[in-house]
Protein backbone atom coordinates (compact mmCIF):
# COMPACT_ATOMS: atom_id res chain seq x y z
CA UNK A 1 0.00 0.00 0.00
CA UNK A 2 1.48 3.28 -1.16
CA UNK A 3 -0.37 6.21 0.39
CA UNK A 4 1.25 8.57 -2.12
CA UNK A 5 -0.32 6.70 -5.04
CA UNK A 6 -3.52 8.38 -6.24
CA UNK A 7 -4.73 5.03 -7.63
CA UNK A 8 -4.82 3.68 -4.07
CA UNK A 9 -7.04 6.56 -2.92
CA UNK A 10 -9.29 6.34 -5.96
CA UNK A 11 -9.80 2.63 -5.33
CA UNK A 12 -10.56 3.23 -1.65
CA UNK A 13 -13.07 5.99 -2.43
CA UNK A 14 -14.74 3.94 -5.18
CA UNK A 15 -15.17 0.92 -2.93
CA UNK A 16 -16.61 3.01 -0.09
CA UNK A 17 -18.91 4.92 -2.42
CA UNK A 18 -20.02 1.71 -4.12
CA UNK A 19 -20.77 0.09 -0.75
CA UNK A 20 -23.15 2.95 0.09
CA UNK A 21 -24.81 2.63 -3.33
CA UNK A 22 -25.24 -1.14 -2.87
CA UNK A 23 -26.86 -0.51 0.52
CA UNK A 24 -29.14 2.06 -1.15
CA UNK A 25 -30.13 -0.38 -3.88
CA UNK A 26 -30.90 -3.11 -1.36
CA UNK A 27 -32.81 -0.74 0.92
CA UNK A 28 -35.51 -0.74 -1.78
CA UNK A 29 -35.93 -4.50 -1.56
CA UNK A 30 -34.36 -7.81 -2.49
CA UNK A 31 -32.22 -7.88 -5.62
CA UNK A 32 -29.58 -9.92 -7.42
CA UNK A 33 -26.13 -8.76 -8.52
CA UNK A 34 -27.04 -7.83 -12.09
CA UNK A 35 -30.21 -6.08 -10.90
CA UNK A 36 -28.15 -4.07 -8.43
CA UNK A 37 -25.71 -3.14 -11.21
CA UNK A 38 -28.60 -1.91 -13.39
CA UNK A 39 -30.00 0.12 -10.51
CA UNK A 40 -26.60 1.68 -9.76
CA UNK A 41 -26.21 2.56 -13.42
CA UNK A 42 -29.55 4.34 -13.21
CA UNK A 43 -28.72 6.07 -9.90
CA UNK A 44 -25.39 7.37 -11.24
CA UNK A 45 -26.78 8.15 -14.72
CA UNK A 46 -24.07 5.88 -16.13
CA UNK A 47 -21.29 7.87 -14.48
CA UNK A 48 -19.07 6.03 -12.01
CA UNK A 49 -20.97 2.78 -12.49
CA UNK A 50 -19.14 -0.05 -10.73
CA UNK A 51 -18.55 -3.44 -12.28
CA UNK A 52 -19.89 -6.79 -11.13
CA UNK A 53 -16.31 -7.49 -10.03
CA UNK A 54 -16.72 -4.68 -7.50
CA UNK A 55 -20.32 -5.39 -6.49
CA UNK A 56 -20.01 -9.10 -5.69
CA UNK A 57 -17.17 -8.75 -3.15
CA UNK A 58 -19.21 -6.04 -1.40
CA UNK A 59 -22.28 -8.31 -1.34
CA UNK A 60 -20.15 -11.15 0.01
CA UNK A 61 -18.73 -8.90 2.74
CA UNK A 62 -22.16 -7.53 3.69
CA UNK A 63 -23.50 -11.07 3.92
CA UNK A 64 -20.55 -12.35 5.93
CA UNK A 65 -20.87 -9.47 8.40
CA UNK A 66 -24.63 -9.96 8.82
CA UNK A 67 -25.77 -6.81 7.02
CA UNK A 68 -27.38 -8.78 4.20
CA UNK A 69 -28.68 -12.27 3.67
CA UNK A 70 -28.67 -14.27 0.48
CA UNK A 71 -31.17 -16.76 -0.84
CA UNK A 72 -31.21 -18.80 -4.02
CA UNK A 73 -34.18 -18.30 -6.32
CA UNK A 74 -35.07 -20.52 -9.28
CA UNK A 75 -35.10 -18.93 -12.71
CA UNK A 76 -36.71 -19.76 -16.01
CA UNK A 77 -36.41 -23.30 -17.25
CA UNK A 78 -32.77 -24.23 -17.82
CA UNK A 79 -31.35 -20.98 -16.43
CA UNK A 80 -28.98 -20.90 -13.48
CA UNK A 81 -30.43 -20.21 -10.08
CA UNK A 82 -30.03 -16.62 -9.00
CA UNK A 83 -28.65 -15.41 -5.68
CA UNK A 84 -30.91 -12.73 -4.27
CA UNK A 85 -29.67 -10.39 -1.55
CA UNK A 86 -31.78 -8.70 1.13
CA UNK A 87 -30.74 -6.25 3.82
CA UNK A 88 -31.08 -7.41 7.41
CA UNK A 89 -32.15 -5.08 10.23
CA UNK A 90 -28.43 -4.40 10.83
CA UNK A 91 -28.06 -3.60 7.12
CA UNK A 92 -30.82 -1.01 7.29
CA UNK A 93 -29.12 0.54 10.34
CA UNK A 94 -25.81 0.61 8.45
CA UNK A 95 -27.49 2.32 5.49
CA UNK A 96 -29.06 4.93 7.80
CA UNK A 97 -25.67 5.54 9.44
CA UNK A 98 -24.09 5.99 6.00
CA UNK A 99 -26.80 8.50 5.04
CA UNK A 100 -26.26 10.46 8.24
CA UNK A 101 -22.50 10.57 7.65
Amino acid sequence: MDLTDSKYWKSLINIGFTKILVLKALSGGANHGYGILKELKSITSGCCTPTLGTIYPILKELTKQGYAKVSVKPQLKGAQKRQVYTLTAAGFKAYQAALEA
